[in-house]
């Protein structure tokens, strides 16, 4: 990155945040029959009223609960200088609406502001589901300050509005915001510091000359909380394991404590802008990434006191929400998500992919053991899902199975009593303070100083509760119970707005994926090609459609479109996502499907590629991927797609005289080539121009390119279903020919991961799979273990290989010589089925392979 426009800057600015001018259409002033001259207080009240109507709150019976909290709001935003800040979100928000690019439920504690419902920057009730506004904006936490009648705000104290946009549209919204305010926005950057495991690795394997795995095990004892890494000091203190290498090593314990906390690298924040009252260069200097864009000179931190920073995250749920809904004719927000028979879904499920929120491992297992039967349940599996609230998940469970919570206090069970007893939501807290006499207001900065550790304020409000208890005429049980809360839940309580507008998007995903499940599938699949990995969330999302009775067809000459597509029950995979179409050959793949090739021959295929600008890599791909089996030879019904490539290949070598003269013979031979070139070179047959078709010369230099493509055959083609299975995984991403454990069906006994769920714990089982993670650690009892994740055609199985006080199995076989198995390699594994693991007996890492390039040969 290089700095531009150090010097720039025309006079100090002053500190604090001027809120950009906002530019309003005459039409909206129309709409809302106000004069354009209005300020813009009176634009945003006339807004809310708007939205009253339109959200029906005029005809609600406790209507006047709805306009007694909008007052207060826009009364508070108004003493603020937040006004121009809300109607900043509103512009972006009502882009997005009007131009139908879709928007998530809200993010963060903005999902507690009324007004914001009202604008429908967020779709959250927040009085319907007990949410705060005091947790959005706090009166005693916004500072302002007026120069020559201009206001400006503390930036990092300003109201912070997250807005979920569509993954597949951001830009179109990037691009609105900086027409909006040109030379006004940045990206903003992001500084990555050295942690203390990366310290600790990096010392020891250039101070101490450490193995990767030495290091890797000394790293792993550094501790985590609430999932958050100690530092090396504290580590040093809470890990006997770390404190032994610390004090037999201490050069690389110093010069790793020196290094800890350093910048590392800088970056570009993923989904933050930012934007000025002033000429951007006029504020800081700027950045060049090595893309070309512009980013800010300074962090997040930085920016946060000078510009409005704004977060526009591109979410592909909501792509898949919305293409589902299209398909359905649907608008996602008409779906109830308090249904019941949305939850009915929970009580036995094993499908997770494409459920916001609840796909991720521990999620999914956290949504398992709850069964969440109604939206405040399953918001509770969100916040529960994190580091810290982990530990409560047992207590929360049975809760839900036993309705008997835990009682930390008689006074708080009204406000504790529907999570368990569990204080699981910051707003909770703040209820419980509410309770003892504070105001809403001042409960958030309770809630603050704690959660944030600030040392020098805690024994203040320390003393204010035991104050406010005092005057109350309660218990001194009471207070104490408060303060303890206060502290505790600081580590793993969740913002409850936050929490509620997730699990409204995770309650319609999963309507759409249990009502609508082939439309949902395929709309997971067409935005797989924005994921880093296309091919393996493919492989994931072919795992499930078995449990809908569904299949994911294989790529067709004849019936795949680009895009993936919907054919019967089925949906047929789309030509965009066969590896080795890029965007640049995808045309001319499209004008090579368009060819009408199906009532001819191998060789009009061959020739169709080339004229459709489709080079032998991509061909060969589309011939392994099951694209053209027509054409393919079969041995017992296995087509030998191998073979096809190399006639392809042959083929390709050919000069242009000499593949004319072959397709003349081609129906003698039944258009093989092979065939055909073998016979020319017998019989030494002429060419149409009465010379020899392939003299000896020529024929030696065509047999000296294609025998590197004829020793990749030879050692291929005693592996049909292997080699079919291997070509579709790597140009697919799946197998639609047979799945891996077909491909080693001569093995007793194997099992699938789909199988493996029926078996009883403790059964011995075999398993075959591909390994997609391996690591090799050593247990706080101080026993080493290797762990490896292995996925099949159904699923991922995990499965350990350790030493314990019992046996030795891991050091059994690698003394025998066997190896810590590679990504991507494929395993044969035996052992003892536990919960959601497979403990080891034996592992054997298979040798045989298929080849796909010369260097792999020679």
């Amino acid at each position: 990155m290089g700095i531009r426009n150090l010097e720039s800057f025309k006079q100090p600015m002053p500190v604090g945040v001027r809120l950009p001018e906002i530019e309003v259409k005459r039409r909206v002033y129309s709409e809302l029959d106000l004069d354009p001259q209005s300020s813009n207080f009176d634009l945003l009240r006339a807004l809310c009223l708007r939205g009253v109507e339109q959200r029906g709150i005029d005809k609600l019976e406790n209507k006047k609960e709805y306009y007694d909290r909008v007052k207060m709001e826009l009364s508070i935003l108004k003493e603020l200088g937040f006004i121009d800040y809300i109607l900043l979100n509103w512009d972006i928000l009502n882009y997005c609406h009007e131009n139908e690019i879709p928007t998530g439920p809200g993010r963060g504690s903005a999902a507690g502001s009324l007004v914001l419902y009202l604008l429908k920057v967020t779709n959250i009730d927040p009085i319907k589901y007990d949410l705060f506004f005091e947790r959005f904006v706090s009166k005693s936490r916004a500072k302002k300050t007026i120069v020559d009648g201009i206001t400006y705000l503390d930036g990092s104290l300003l109201a912070d509005v997250d807005n979920d946009i569509s993954y597949d549209r951001r830009q179109e919204v990037i691009k609105y915001i900086e027409d909006q305010h040109k030379g006004r926005t940045c990206k903003i950057l992001t500084l990555n510091t050295l942690s203390s495991k990366l310290c600790v690795k990096e010392c020891g394997k250039i101070v101490g000359s450490m193995s990767e795995e030495e290091v890797n095990d000394i790293s792993a004892s550094i501790p985590k909380q609430f999932g958050k890494v100690f530092k090396l000091d504290k580590a040093y203190d809470e890990s006997e394991k770390l404190k032994k290498f610390c004090d037999d090593n201490p050069r690389i314990f110093e010069i790793a404590r020196k290094l800890e906390g350093l910048n590392k690298n800088t970056g570009v924040h993923p989904s933050g802008i930012a934007i000025s009252f002033y000429n951007i260069e006029e504020v800081m200097p700027m950045q060049k990434t090595n893309d070309g864009n512009y980013v800010s000179g300074y962090d997040m931190n930085d920016v946060a006191s000078l510009m409005v920073k704004f977060d526009i995250l591109g979410l592909r749920t909501l792509s898949v929400v919305h293409d589902t809904c299209q398909q359905l004719g649907l608008d996602m927000n008409d779906i109830d998500v308090e249904s019941p028979s949305i939850y009915e879904n929970f009580k036995f499920i094993e499908a997770p992919k494409g459920l916001f929120q609840i796909e991720a491992d521990t999620n999914f297992k956290v949504c398992k053991k709850v069964s969440p039967r109604n939206l405040d349940e399953l918001s509770s599996v969100v916040a529960i899902a994190r580091p810290g609230a982990l530990d409560y998940l047992d207590t929360y469970a049975s809760y839900i199975k036993t309705s008997v919570f835990q009682s930390v206090n008689e006074y708080y069970d009204d406000i504790l009593s529907y999570t368990g007893g569990i204080p699981l939501y910051q707003e909770q807290l703040m209820k419980m303070a509410v309770k003892v006499g504070f105001t809403l207001d001042e409960a958030e900065q309770l809630r603050r100083i704690v959660g944030k550790k600030k040392v020098d304020q805690m024994p203040i409000w320390k003393a204010k509760i035991e104050k406010k208890i005092e005057e109350n005429n309660l218990s001194k049980q009471v207070g104490d119970v408060l303060w303890k809360v206060a502290e505790d839940s600081a580590n793993y309580s969740f913002n409850k707005s936050h929490s509620i507008s997730y699990a409204t998007l995770a309650a319609i995903t999963t309507y759409l994926k249990f009502n609508h499940p082939k439309e949902f599938f395929l709309s997971l699949l067409k935005m797989t090609k924005h994921e880093p990995d296309s091919h393996s969330e493919i492989a994931l999302i072919n795992q499930e459609l078995c449990l809908f009775d569904m299949k994911l067809l294989p790529p067709d000459l004849s019936k795949s479109d680009v895009e993936f597509s919907i054919e019967g029950k089925n949906i047929r995979y789309g030509i965009n996502s066969i590896k080795g179409v890029s965007e640049k050959t995808l045309e001319n793949v499209v004008d090579f499907r368009k060819s009408e090739l199906i009532e001819q021959t191998k060789y009009d295929i061959f020739i169709s590629a080339k004229q459709s600008g489709i080079n032998i890599g991509v061909l060969s791909g589309l011939i392994q991927g099951g694209m053209v089996d027509t054409f393919c030879d079969s041995q017992n019904r296995i087509p030998n797609r191998c073979r096809l490539v190399l006639e392809a290949q042959a083929f390709n070598i050919l000069t242009e005289r000499e593949k004319r003269n072959f397709i003349a013979l081609g129906e003698k031979f039944n258009y093989d080539i092979l065939n055909s070139i073998a016979y020319v070179k017998k019989e030494s047959l002429p060419a149409d121009d009465g010379k020899p078709l392939m003299k000896e010369s020529r024929f030696q230099t065509f047999k000296k390119k294609y025998d590197g493509y004829k020793s990749i055959y030879d050692k291929n083609k005693n592996h049909l279903v292997f080699a079919n299975w291997f070509f579709e995984r790597k140009y697919l991403g799946y197998s639609h020919s047979s799945d891996i454990k077909d491909v080693f069906q001569d093995t007793d006994n194997l099992v699938d991961s789909l199988e493996l769920k029926s078996i009883p714990q403790n059964d011995k089982v075999k398993f075959v799979g591909v390994v997609k993670d391996c690591v090799s650690r050593t247990s706080r009892a101080g026993n080493k273990y290797m762990r490896i994740e292995i996925q099949d055609d159904y699923g991922t199985v995990n499965f350990m290989l350790m030493d314990n006080r019992r046996s030795a199995t891991l050091s059994e076989y690698l003394n025998n010589g066997g190896k810590k198995p590679k990504e991507e390699q494929i395993v044969f594994v035996y052992g003892a089925k536990g919960e959601d693991i497979i403990f080891g007996d034996k592992i054997t890492i298979l040798d045989e392979k298929i080849y796909t390039r010369l260097s792999e040969i020679k």
